[in-house]
């Protein structure tokens, strides 16, 4: 996808009010912009979760792209305004609230590009969210034979409860698994502007060790810069989904102005690295193309596999000699 393609899909998704429970908006959006590729079908869940795929060909389904729609935000609850989602106490009245209807949000620049960084009032996790979209758009214009889903889930700001809705009622076919995209604080020597970060686990979990190195052996394959490393910042959708068994991990941009929290006091725009951004669009896309491919198996940690039994054949007559010794030896 082009620089500027991109720049708009992420002005419009981003610039989209929400938060948790008032996601309706950002499903519109993610609605409206799926409705233009032929091979994208998009369905809602009992809960609203949204269920997106991509079929082309008859290829077998191996993952599920997930980001949430919601961010912290106001409600109204009984009349009076509460605050939903994880931002210190003592914040909370600093900052004037712009209100949607039901819910609202810090008064602050939906949308802004400055110096390669992208400032907007929600990056998390609009950003992930932006980047399904404009991977489903990649694959049209490829016209690849994949069949790859993504999920755009509710209410993930107070608890996993669209993640888990969907993890109980797993509508997906056996096999395919979950990889959780998020924007996430700089932690474990990630740094902004470096890559999108293939995560080894969060605060909570440790992620599941297949479907990571096969995001580790796309990456590689496909040369996008990248860096592995564990963000126990906090916990995302994709402990959630190990604990109901679904094997999962995730990826994450990482994110400036955590929660609109910037690292002193008050409350500002959020914000992300576009090249970050354009190379988590490149890896998602990779790895699906490249499962589709039969490419699975021939991961890095198959290959060392393979090294170590050929050098332990190799090893094996020193071995045999060894062992008159020990014999020897033990006489």
């Amino acid at each position: 996808m082009r620089q500027s393609t991109l720049v708009s899909l992420l002005r419009a998704v981003l610039s989209t009010p929400t938060a948790p429970y008032h996601e309706y908006h950002v499903a519109r959006v993610v609605r409206e912009r799926l409705a233009g590729l032929p091979h994208v079908t998009v369905e809602s869940d009992a809960f609203g979760n949204l269920v997106a795929c991509y079929r082309r060909g008859r290829k077998k389904p191996q993952l599920a792209y997930a980001a949430h729609m919601d961010h912290p935000g106001w409600v109204r609850e009984a009349g009076r305004p509460v605050f939903l989602g994880g931002v210190p106490e003592e914040r909370l009245g600093t900052h004037p609230v712009e209100w949607f209807g039901d819910f609202g949000m810090w008064q602050l620049n939906p949308f802004e590009i400055r110096d390669g960084l992208v400032h907007a009032r929600v990056c998390d996790d609009l950003v992930g969210c932006a980047a399904i979209l404009a991977m489903f758009a990649d694959l049209e214009e490829q016209e690849a034979e994949v069949t790859v889903y993504g999920l755009f889930t509710r209410a993930e700001e107070v608890g996993f409860v669209g993640s888990i809705e969907l993890a109980k009622r797993w509508p997906l076919p056996a096999g395919v698994r979950f990889v959780s995209l998020e924007t996430s604080a700089p932690r474990g020597g990630a740094e902004q502007g470096r890559g999108p970060v293939i995560r080894v686990g969060d605060r909570t979990s440790v992620f599941d060790d297949a479907v990571t190195a096969e995001l580790l052996d796309a990456a590689a394959a496909a040369k996008i810069p990248h860096q592995r490393a564990l963000l126990d910042g906090g916990s995302c959708e994709a402990t959630a989904m190990n604990l109901y068994g679904v094997p999962a991990a995730g990826i994450s941009v990482l994110l400036g102005n955590y929660h609109n929290c910037p690292p002193d006091r008050g409350i500002a725009e959020e914000f992300v690295s576009l090249g970050d951004v354009k190379g988590l669009v490149k890896l998602i896309t990779a790895t699906a193309v490249r499962m589709a491919a039969g490419k699975a198996g021939d991961s890095s940690k198959a290959r060392l596999r393979t090294r170590l039994e050929q050098r332990l054949r190799d090893h094996r007559k020193h071995e045999r000699a060894a062992r008159k010794a020990w014999k020897r030896e033990a006489c």
